[in-house]
């Protein structure tokens, strides 16, 4: 037999074994449909009906009055869909099967088993934290989590079982889009866990010392979710600490033209003490000349504001 026929006879041969093995995974997902109780086949469909809805319907040739009242009402659906999905989850807790079906949809609006949200947070009523944090998992569409956070967790269970801190290097992989490191960490009395979020833009100057972070607390009515973006200490001295925020600052308004008067008023004050940064630095280079991981960040800045101002 030639190469080529050889080559050929194998390519026919993994094309029936890809037939095959799709033909059983379709049927696998028809017996899994068919095992399925009536009322979460009736909401796959709706939901199904909603979205595909959606699709197809166009607002553009509306007037602002009619898509206004066109997006209250979607709102109202979702918000129903919703509704009913936390109360499915609620009612089959105990079934796996059914809770994975339910997990491969989530809510279609953020953090849907939370019973109240705020400006950069979000309650998830008379729960603890690892109910909490597992809801917010189950909506997919969060504020408050990251689809990752499924597979950190189930690989390190110890962090919610025993409450243990970790540290992740998360550049290898592209499941975790821009994200380089994660730290998980709970607070001395393990009354609150932080997930903070390094990007691949962290410390690529010294004033890009952000992270992402996630925080579930537990308070005395249930669980409190914040979420947003934080500094974090260039050191374990406050006054070196202050003085670069206060030099990036000073950066950052430095550009900025002032939009209305409040926020001129604004920018004056903030402004206040940027005529120190030279001096301040000097005084802390004095200091602190004999640290070395100091005098290096200091070096940082020094050369950040001489970018930005000329200086």
């Amino acid at each position: 037999m030639t190469y080529k026929k050889i080559k050929m006879a194998l390519y026919l041969v993994l094309v029936m074994a890809f037939i095959a093995c799709n033909s059983n995974m379709q049927a696998n997902q028809k017996e899994v449909s068919n095992a399925l109780p009536s009322d979460i086949k009736n909401f796959i469909e709706s939901r199904e009906k909603f979205i595909e809805s959606e699709n197809v319907d166009s607002i553009q040739t509306m007037n602002e009055q009619e898509r206004i009242k066109y997006s209250q009402m979607k709102n109202l659906k979702r918000k129903e869909i919703d509704k009913e999905f936390v109360a499915l989850r609620k009612k089959y807790e105990g079934n796996d099967l059914i809770l994975d079906v339910l997990s491969r949809f989530g809510c279609l609006l953020n953090d849907c088993s939370a019973t109240s949200k705020g400006n950069g947070f979000v309650f998830y009523k008379d729960i603890g934290i690892t109910q909490a944090i597992h809801n917010s998992l189950m909506d997919r569409n969060t504020l408050t989590s990251y689809p990752f956070f499924k597979e950190i967790l189930k690989a390190y269970p110890n962090i919610l079982t025993k409450k243990e801190n970790i540290g992740l290097d998360l550049s290898p992989s592209a499941n975790y889009a821009n994200y380089e490191k994660i730290d998980i960490v709970w607070n001395a009395d393990k009354t609150h866990i932080d997930f903070i979020l390094y990007d691949k833009y962290f410390n690529q100057n010294i004033c890009s010392h952000t992270a992402g972070f996630r925080r579930f607390k537990q308070e005395k009515d249930g669980v409190k979710a914040s979420y947003g973006n934080r500094l974090i200490p260039y050191t374990q001295i406050k006054e070196v600490n202050d003085f670069i925020n206060k030099s990036c600052e000073c950066i950052h308004i430095g550009g900025e033209e002032p939009y209305d008067e409040q926020r001129a008023n604004e920018l004056r004050e903030m402004a206040q003490g940027c005529n120190d940064i030279p001096k301040m630095r000097s005084n802390l280079q004095k200091k602190y000349k004999d640290e070395i991981t100091i005098s290096k960040l200091l070096q940082r800045e020094w050369q950040n504001y001489k970018e930005a101002f000329g200086e």
